[in-house]
């Protein structure tokens, strides 16, 4: 079994149907996929993007909803949460500060619906997205599942402070390496790191090579390809 933990859907410079994403995904052994907008435009568009992923998710995708926490209503998130399995937030691209104390209704609804979030989180020069920061949100929502994107930049300081966070989970996409996953498998375990693989920006079949080609063992790799994925998703009742 494996489950990609991060795949956009609607991106404009791929024409892939739903049907194309499903056959890479069939030709690189993937079963699932945790499948969100990646586009930026207006928040109406967002939305309506957004249940066009969920009324396509069949069998292969595992639909989140990418929200903007900034403009978003609690009546309007509250009716549509309980559409999908979790939620994609990205601070740079809806620009939004997830530390704002505006936000706290928000995640207060988001820990009563028990579902995991994942988050945009790279070193862009821009303090809504630095992973050491953003960890701050595991602290604040100790009862949120929070996997922090494109392995946390590999940042040293984010490393150094996630074990002190049960809730706080890495995805592989992107930012890692078959050293860089094994170095860090050996300082987190490999409980909280989950693989994903950022497409159509990045190749599915190059990013699981990161994993297979990693010197850690066999459960090891069990646990990153869809074991933790399956423990997050699976905390929730449908």
């Amino acid at each position: 079994m494996i489950i990609d933990f991060h795949t956009h859907s609607g991106v404009s410079f791929d024409k892939s149907t739903f049907d194309e994403i499903q056959e890479k995904m069939r030709q690189n052994g993937i079963d699932r996929a945790i499948i969100f907008p990646s586009t930026q435009e207006s928040y109406q568009k967002l939305m309506e993007k957004n249940l066009e992923t969920m009324k396509n998710a069949g069998n292969f995708f595992i639909p989140f909803l990418r929200f903007n926490p900034k403009t978003v209503k609690k009546e309007e998130f509250e009716e549509l949460q309980g559409k999908f399995y979790g939620f994609k937030l990205h601070p740079r691209g809806e620009n939004f500060d997830p530390l704002d104390k505006g936000l706290e209704t928000i995640f207060e609804a988001i820990e009563k619906s028990r579902k995991p979030v994942i988050i945009h989180s790279r070193k862009e020069n821009n303090m809504n997205t630095d992973p050491e920061r953003v960890l701050e949100l595991a602290g604040l929502y100790p009862k949120i599942n929070f996997v922090f994107a494109h392995f946390a930049n590999d940042s040293d300081a984010f490393f150094s402070k996630i074990n002190e966070f049960e809730n706080a989970y890495v995805d592989t996409s992107v930012v890692s390496s078959p050293f860089i996953i094994e170095r860090r498998v050996r300082e987190i375990t490999s409980k909280k790191i989950i693989f994903g693989s950022d497409y159509p920006f990045s190749d599915q079949e190059i990013e699981l090579l990161k994993i297979k080609k990693a010197g850690i063992s066999e459960p090891e790799k069990e646990d990153i390809l869809h074991e933790n994925a399956e423990k997050l998703i699976g905390l929730q009742k449908f």
